[in-house]
């Protein structure tokens, strides 16, 4: 599916968001203050973006899509003026400084080199990096955009280590049965879902 495909679909809802997307937004809830500010670079259907804002954090954030702008403002009239159209490589798209920059389903489409050169500007530019990515244990692969990488949680490790980055790894979502789980495996945190989840979070020191 290609990617303007892919953001033209009604297949999004916050009400979905909230429910798939629970363990990442938790893991930001965790790692961060309440009402700092938090960059989005590739937001896609801002759905990610709505939540937290609605939580009550100062955010922001940027695609290089115009139609996922113009999309999700009108979705969510609330994200006027904190959308804009910017390359996740370019520094001058970035904000001189924020505390926090997020993305989920935003680096596994571009090649090693990208990979670390995103990592170091991002880093420079925020004190924590937060990001989820699908892995090498997802069984449903067909739902994903053009070209998605599906990395080992051991790749990304070594992405970051290349950069030179303090990480700590989590995981979410659980391919065989995750309705049979109890609550305190499903947590993103718990040492069952770092192993055995379907996508990889990952909470990097930047170095402001």
């Amino acid at each position: 599916m290609t990617w303007n495909e892919w953001l033209t679909e009604e297949r999004f809802t916050l009400f979905r968001s909230a429910i798939i997307q629970k363990q990442f937004i938790q893991c930001i809830i965790d790692h961060t203050r309440p009402g700092v500010e938090i960059l989005e670079t590739g937001f896609g259907f801002a759905t990610t973006t709505e939540l937290l804002r609605d939580l009550g954090y100062d955010i922001r954030g940027f695609d290089i899509e115009k139609t996922a702008v113009t999309n999700a403002i009108k979705r969510y009239p609330l994200l006027n003026d904190r959308l804009y159209v910017g390359d996740i490589l370019k520094p001058s798209d970035y904000p001189l400084v924020c505390d926090t920059i997020i993305h989920q389903g935003v680096l596994e489409h571009f090649s090693d080199e990208d990979i670390i050169s995103i990592l170091k500007l991002q880093s420079q530019k925020c004190k924590k990096i937060i990001f989820d990515v699908p892995n090498n244990l997802r069984q449903n692969i067909q739902d994903e955009g053009d070209d998605t990488r599906f990395e080992s949680p051991q790749f990304w490790e070594s992405m970051i280590e290349k950069v030179g980055l303090e990480y700590s790894r989590y995981g979410r979502t659980y391919d065989y049965g995750d309705e049979l789980l109890p609550d305190v495996i499903k947590k993103y945190n718990s040492d069952f879902m770092k192993q055995h989840g379907r996508s990889s979070i990952f909470v990097i020191q930047g170095e402001k």
